[in-house]
């Protein structure tokens, strides 16, 4: 059994259903489980799929209880991410993997000095460069983003007891290399689309280039 740990709208926990794994998806928005209960019905996977709400810091499910736990896309919301790993640590089967993600702070902060120049914009990108937390604009107003650098990343998986097998760097074309009313678009010329990922998983292959993703990928074992 799979646990989508802030799985939000499904989209991974609908892909993991279909290549035949039970899935608990666990977030804390109505809004979100609302849509994935949505795609979950329309798509016939009720069998496989549980959408609950809950906080991921405290499961309330019995400890090894899963064979995997998906974290995509939720850890940058929490100023204590220990209290994550620790439950999720908790929850996970002796040997069994931890599959998640966290943002890195380069890319965040070198993203503020794109557009117009300005001593404004040098000042942010220096105030996320130096701080673990900064705040982000989005359709619901201002939120508290949090970041970590690879080594800090790497660092805070194996101090809860997750070995690091591997980590990627995920985006590494976006929002710095591209121009913005290019990767904003909604849709993108097949050849366009089918190059550019070509390319980004060739980068995120290279350990090196670690620093360069907007994302940093893990993939941990419990020990």
């Amino acid at each position: 059994m799979v646990l989508d740990a802030g799985g939000g709208t499904g989209r991974w926990a609908v892909r993991m259903a279909k290549l035949g794994c039970k899935v608990v998806l666990m977030d804390n928005s109505d809004g979100m489980l609302e849509i994935a209960t949505r795609k979950i019905e329309e798509q016939q996977l009720q069998q496989r799929i549980t959408a609950k709400k809950g906080d991921i810091t405290n499961t309330g499910y019995a400890s090894e209880t899963f064979d995997m736990v998906l974290c995509e896309h939720a850890l940058f919301l929490f100023k204590d991410p220990d209290i994550v790993l620790e439950e999720l640590h908790r929850i996970l089967k002796k040997n069994a993997h931890l599959i998640i993600s966290a943002q890195n702070r380069y890319v965040q902060s070198f993203s503020s000095l794109s557009g117009k120049p300005s001593a404004d914009n040098v000042e942010r990108a220096l105030k996320i460069l130096t701080s673990n937390e900064h705040e982000c604009m989005t359709e619901d107003g201002k939120v508290k983003i949090y970041t970590w650098t690879p080594d800090e990343f790497s660092a805070m998986l194996e101090r809860n007891n997750l070995r690091v097998e591997k980590m990627i760097g995920k985006v590494s074309t976006m929002p710095l290399r591209i121009r913005k009313e290019t990767y904003v678009q909604k849709k993108y010329p097949p050849e366009l689309f089918d190059k550019l990922l070509e390319f980004e998983l060739a980068v995120c292959e290279k350990s090196d280039a670690l620093a360069l993703a907007g994302h940093l990928q893990a993939i941990a074992r419990k020990i």
